[in-house]
C-alpha cells in the first residue's frame, strides 16, 4: 500500500488528475448501471426514504443558515464602532456630528452583509425613526415593523424571526440593540436582517438533490398561513395536510393531483416552528426503466468516453498555464526573470482562477519588491535617526542655563539687542526640545514665530519687513508643532542671505470653507514648478529647508489626510507657501492632546 502511495505521489499533476478523473468516471459509470438495476426493484421504498431524509437536510440547511445569521447579528450588537456611535447619537440627539456618526455606522455594517450569501439587506432603525440600511431599503416594506419592534423589545435583545405580512420571498431577523457601555442596556436601535428566502430554499433543495421543476413546489407556513412562495398551489389541500403534521419528524403521503401522482412530504423547522409542505411529481420518473435500460447503459458509456476525451483536452490546456505559474514562482525564488512563454500572454484579461492566480502572483511580486525597498529606506532612516539622537544628547538644561547667563550679562551691560536675541533663542530651543504634542494652539506656534522674527530683525535690520495678519479669535485653532517657523525660515534663507534687497515677508491666517489656510509669502525668491513632488521623488536633492518642507507636508498628510498639506507656487512676484488644515478636528486626531 505504501508503494502505491509513493508511486502516486511521484506522478505529475497532469497524470494524477487524469488518473483520478478516469477512476471517478469509471466508478460513476458502474455505479449508475448498478443503481438503475436496483432502482428498478426498489424504487418506491428508496424514493420515500430518500425524499424524507433529503427534506430533513433541507430543514437542517435552512436552520443552520438562520443560526449563522443570528451569530452575525450578535457580532453587530457587540460591534464597538456601532455601539459607540449609537450611544453618542442617543446621548446627543441634536449634535451636528450625528450625520457623520450615522455614516460611520453605515460603513461598519458593510462587512456583515457578506457574512452569509443570503443576506439581502441589514437595517438599523434608530429611536428617531432614522433608517440606516445596507442594501435595498424597500426590503422592509413587506414586514409589520411596529409589531416587530414591540416583539424585539419584549425579547430583551434575543434574536427572533418573522415571516412577511403577505406571501413573499423574504424573511427577517429582528432584535433589539441595547447599550453595552456600563451595562445600562438602554435601547439604542432595532436591527433587521432581511434574508433572501427564495434563494435559500432553492439552494437547500438543490443541495438535497431535488429538481426545481414546475411540478416540484416547496411551501412554508407560519401557523396555518402560507407565507412562501407568493403563488399558491392547490390551497384546498393545505388544511388537511397540516392537521396531520407530526411535529418533530417528517413524513410523506401520495396524492393524485391534476391526474398525476404527487409525492408530498410534510415537516417543520424546529428552529422557528414554521411548517412546510413539499410537492414533487414522481409519475414519470421510472415509467419505462426496463425498456430503456440497455440504451441508457450504452448511452452512458458513450457519454463517459466523450467526457473523458474532452476533459483531457481541457485539462492539458489548463495545466499548461499552471505549469507556467510554477515556473514563474521557481524563477522568482531564484531571482530570475519570468519565462518567455508568459511575456506575450496578458493574464489580466482572463477572469478565471488561472488568470487570477497569475495576476495575484504578479501583484505579490511587485508588492514584495516595494516592501523590500521601503524596508531598506526605513533601515536607512532608522540609522540616521540613531545618529541624530546621539548627536543631540547634550543636556538641554546646560544650554538653557548658559543662555540665561548670557541674557543676564547682556542686561547688566545694557546690551538690549543681545538680551533680546538670547531670550528669543532660549524660547525657540525650549519650543523645539520640550514640545511633545502633535497639535498645539495657534497662539503658541505664533509665539515661537515672533521669537524667531525678533532674532532675524536684529540680524538684518531694515532689510526685513515682516507682517503678520491674524484673526481676532484664534483660541480654537490648533496646528502641528513647528509648522510655520520653518516656512518663514525658508523664505529668509533664499530672500535675504543671497541678496541685499529689502525682503517683504507676510504671514496670513485665514479661513475658507472647511479649512484654515496659513499663507507665507515673500519677495526675493522663486520656487521651481512642482517642487514638493520633485523633493519627494528625489528629482531635486533636498538641502537645508527643503527637508523641512517635505517633513511638514508629510506630517500634515499623516495627521489630517491626503487632502491637506503644503501648496507651493509663485504669484505677483512673490514665492508663496500655502498650508491648509481642516477646521473641525476629527476623531482621528482631535483627542491627541487629551491623551498626552
Amino acid at each position: 500500500m505504501s508503494n502505491l502511495s509513493q508511486r502516486f505521489n511521484n506522478l505529475s499533476l497532469y497524470k494524477k488528475i487524469l488518473l483520478i478523473l478516469s477512476t471517478t468516471l469509471l466508478f460513476v459509470f458502474f455505479a449508475f448501471v448498478v443503481g438503475i438495476q436496483l432502482l428498478s426493484q426498489y424504487y418506491a421504498r428508496e424514493l420515500y426514504t430518500s425524499n424524507a431524509q433529503s427534506l430533513n437536510y433541507v430543514s437542517s440547511f435552512v436552520s443552520a443558515r438562520m443560526e449563522t445569521v443570528e451569530s452575525g447579528s450578535a457580532r453587530i450588537l457587540s460591534d464597538t464602532i456601532i455601539q459607540t456611535n449609537l450611544t453618542d447619537i442617543m446621548d446627543a440627539p441634536t449634535s451636528i456630528r450625528n450625520a457623520q456618526r450615522k455614516q460611520t455606522i453605515y460603513q461598519a455594517l458593510y462587512p456583515y452583509i457578506f457574512d452569509d450569501d443570503y443576506i439581502k439587506s441589514i437595517s438599523l432603525v434608530l429611536p428617531d425613526d432614522t433608517l440606516i440600511c445596507m442594501g435595498n431599503t424597500s426590503d422592509l416594506d413587506a414586514f409589520p415593523l411596529e409589531e416587530l419592534a414591540e416583539n424585539a423589545a419584549a425579547c430583551q435583545g434575543r434574536a427572533s424571526w418573522s415571516a412577511p405580512a403577505s406571501p413573499g420571498n423574504t424573511i427577517v431577523l429582528y432584535r433589539d440593540i441595547r447599550q453595552l457601555r456600563h451595562l445600562t442596556l438602554d435601547h439604542l436601535a432595532y436591527l433587521y436582517i432581511v434574508i433572501d428566502l427564495d434563494q435559500l430554499i432553492s439552494d437547500a433543495l438543490e443541495n438535497a438533490g431535488y429538481s426545481l421543476s414546475t411540478h416540484s413546489r416547496f411551501i412554508l407556513f407560519a401557523g396555518n398561513a402560507q407565507f412562501y412562495p407568493q403563488e399558491t398551489y392547490h390551497p384546498e389541500l393545505y388544511s388537511s395536510l397540516l392537521q396531520s403534521l407530526n411535529h418533530g419528524s417528517s413524513h410523506y403521503s401520495i396524492l393524485s393531483i391534476d391526474h398525476r401522482k404527487t409525492f408530498v412530504i410534510q415537516g417543520d423547522f424546529p428552529h422557528t416552528g414554521w411548517n412546510y409542505l413539499y410537492f414533487q411529481d414522481y409519475d414519470p420518473l421510472f415509467s419505462a426503466i426496463h425498456s430503456v435500460l440497455i440504451r441508457v447503459i450504452l448511452f452512458s458509456a458513450a457519454v463517459v468516453m466523450i467526457a473523458l476525451f474532452l476533459a483531457l483536452l481541457l485539462l492539458r490546456r489548463i495545466l499548461h498555464h499552471l505549469d507556467l505559474l510554477v515556473e514563474k514562482i521557481r524563477r522568482f525564488g531564484q531571482g530570475l526573470p519570468d519565462p518567455k512563454d508568459t511575456a506575450h500572454y496578458d493574464y489580466s484579461l482572463r477572469t478565471d482562477e488561472i488568470g487570477q492566480l497569475h495576476v495575484s502572483f504578479d501583484e505579490m511580486k511587485s508588492n514584495v519588491k516595494t516592501l523590500r525597498d521601503k524596508n531598506y529606506e526605513k533601515q536607512l532612516l532608522l540609522r540616521d535617526t540613531n545618529i541624530k539622537m546621539l548627536q543631540q544628547q547634550i543636556n538641554p538644561h546646560f544650554l538653557y542655563n548658559t543662555l540665561d547667563t548670557i541674557n543676564w550679562m547682556a542686561q547688566k551691560y545694557g546690551a538690549d539687542d543681545i538680551s533680546t536675541m538670547v531670550r528669543s533663542l532660549g524660547n525657540l530651543f525650549r519650543a523645539a526640545v520640550n514640545s511633545k504634542e502633535d497639535l498645539i494652539p495657534l497662539k503658541k506656534e505664533l509665539d515661537v514665530l515672533k521669537d524667531y522674527i525678533r532674532i532675524q530683525q536684529i540680524r538684518f535690520g531694515d532689510r526685513l519687513d515682516f507682517q503678520l495678519h491674524v484673526p481676532d479669535d484664534i483660541s480654537h485653532i490648533y496646528v502641528p508643532t513647528l509648522c510655520i517657523q520653518p516656512l518663514v525660515e525658508n523664505a529668509l534663507k533664499y530672500a535675504l542671505e543671497f541678496s541685499d534687497d529689502v525682503c517683504h515677508i507676510t504671514v496670513t491666517i485665514s479661513e475658507k470653507d472647511t479649512v484654515y489656510q496659513i499663507t507665507v509669502a515673500n519677495t526675493g525668491s522663486h520656487f521651481e514648478d512642482d517642487l514638493i513632488w520633485k523633493l519627494e521623488h528625489r528629482q531635486v536633492t533636498p538641502q537645508g529647508s527643503g527637508v523641512g518642507l517635505v517633513n511638514i507636508n508629510s506630517r500634515l498628510k499623516l495627521l489630517f489626510g491626503d487632502r491637506y498639506g503644503l501648496s507651493i507656487y509663485n504669484e505677483d512676484g512673490m514665492a508663496i507657501v500655502l498650508l491648509s488644515i481642516p477646521k473641525e478636528r476629527e476623531d482621528s486626531y482631535a483627542q491627541i492632546d487629551d491623551c498626552r
